[in-house]
């Protein structure tokens, strides 16, 4: 009984092993940051860094919603854009008190971002932005540069409203 219970366990590894078949990967890495004259708890509060959707009046989206969750790990958010006609749905899979990392699990180029506040002194601190995903997916060389130059800009338009908003007197 007990060889045939192991028998099955690794018989199901090795079925979801191979369920997770390899697919080229061409990862890209864009890292944003602005200095704040703010504490780390002002600066996160001011930028909205408690609220799940809080980058929302930051980014150029149509809106943001709560699916589940009020932020904490595995929390849900729809992300509602333009070009599309689908929401991006977005989990949380890392926060700490002046961070979290989302992931868009749904998506061809396997996205993620994460959003953090660091302490420089006790009267400053720093807004950091990274962006990693999986460009094979997006097309040729073109398009590819251009999905860059887009996040690119959009996110650095982002990461300077936040940190307006964080230094505001």
């Amino acid at each position: 009984m007990k060889n045939g219970l192991i028998a099955s366990a690794l018989a199901l590894s090795v079925t979801a092993a191979q369920a997770q078949t390899p697919q080229t990967a061409d990862w890209v890495t864009l890292h944003f940051s602005a200095d704040l004259n703010k504490n780390i708890d002002v600066a996160w509060q001011r930028m909205g860094g408690n609220e799940l959707c809080g980058i929302a009046k930051y980014l150029d989206i149509k809106g943001c919603e709560v699916v589940s969750g009020t932020g904490e790990l595995g929390s849900l958010r729809n992300i509602i854009v333009a070009t599309s006609p689908a929401p991006i749905v977005e989990n949380i899979v890392s926060r700490s008190k002046y961070s979290y990392t989302y992931a868009q699990p749904f998506t061809p180029i396997f996205y993620h971002g994460t959003m953090s506040v660091v302490a420089l002194t006790t009267t400053t601190s720093r807004l950091e932005y990274t962006l990693i995903w999986n460009q094979t997916a997006v097309g040729d060389a073109a398009a590819q540069a251009a999905s860059r130059a887009s996040r690119q800009q959009r996110f650095q338009a982002a990461v300077d409203n936040m940190a307006a908003a964080a230094n505001a007197p």
